[in-house]
């Protein structure tokens, strides 16, 4: 089961302020389900970061990660599911994840390390997310 302080507590173990400064987890129509973010930076940016990050995960979905340079920053949207079975990869194609995760951080951290960073994030949110599913489809 997903608990929200609990997710809000995880989401902050990944940040590294000051460079790795937001975190944010959301659904694909971009409602913000929790973030972690440095306290000193506009909650704006966070909603900013949400937005940018659904735009970039519509235009790269195909590449399974969406990464882009921006005002803010660097900033790395990866999907949130269940792992794709083989016999049902068409249907995952065309289906949205559960969820996005977006990390958003200064040009100072290479892309490489944000995607690790931003994938292991993903393997720990992955089963309780996926979860949800079912029920966010009801």
């Amino acid at each position: 089961m997903l608990n929200l302080a609990n997710l809000r507590n995880l989401l902050s173990q990944v940040l590294a302020l000051p460079e790795l400064h937001t975190v944010a987890l959301f659904t694909p129509e971009g409602q913000l389900v929790s973030f972690a973010a440095d306290p000193h930076r506009p909650k704006d940016n966070v909603r900013v970061v949400v937005g940018l990050g659904g735009e970039v995960w519509r235009e790269t979905k195909q590449q399974g990660i969406g990464m882009v340079d921006s005002e803010l920053g660097r900033v790395a949207v990866l999907p949130i599911d269940e792992e794709p079975a083989d016999s049902a990869e068409d249907d995952a194609d065309n289906k949205d994840p559960v969820m996005l995760l977006a990390l958003n951080s200064t040009a100072s951290v290479a892309w490489e390390e944000l995607e690790f960073k931003a994938r292991e994030l993903a393997k720990h949110l992955r089963k309780p997310v996926s979860e949800l599913r079912g029920r966010l489809a009801a």
